[in-house]
């Protein structure tokens, strides 16, 4: 007795696609809550003084789906840092385009002078990528991805 396929392939097709939905959406939440709390920890350093409220305000984070951008930070306006959250936003829609395939969180500091204050040994984004590498795994595993 031969086994017989009775479920249509539609339904299984259905099936597999709206699973998969649901996994990019749980990767998608777990990378957007992954760029808040980095954010955070970026904008909670203070181990430089920020005059203008530029660079603080030029931190943020965007998820991009085959570079789409599906989820980003508000790049929240510090003191009088209006440039600021202008060229964070434009920094990261920019770098959006060198990843045309996949998911990813991409965490900026916009300002062109941003890495000129790293260099000088302060903490820009620093902790922050510490603290990616350190939970995005971790989040990731208990999503059931290795």
């Amino acid at each position: 007795m031969p086994i017989r396929q009775i479920t249509p392939m539609s339904e299984i097709d259905r099936y597999t696609e709206q699973r998969l939905r649901g996994l990019e959406q749980a990767v998608i939440r777990t990378l957007a809550y992954c760029g808040e709390l980095c954010l955070n920890v970026a904008r909670s350093t203070n181990s430089y003084k920020d005059q203008t409220g530029n660079l603080r305000s030029s931190i943020g984070y965007v998820v991009a789906v085959d570079g789409r951008i599906v989820s980003q930070s508000s790049f929240e306006t510090v003191k009088e840092g209006g440039q600021g959250s202008k060229q964070g936003a434009a920094f990261a829609k920019q770098l959006v385009r060198r990843f045309p395939k996949g998911i990813c969180l991409i965490v900026v500091a916009g300002m062109e002078y941003a890495v000129h204050v790293k260099n000088r040994g302060y903490d820009v984004l620093d902790s922050s990528e510490l603290t990616a590498d350190r939970i995005v795994p971790s989040m990731l595993k208990q999503l059931g991805f290795k």
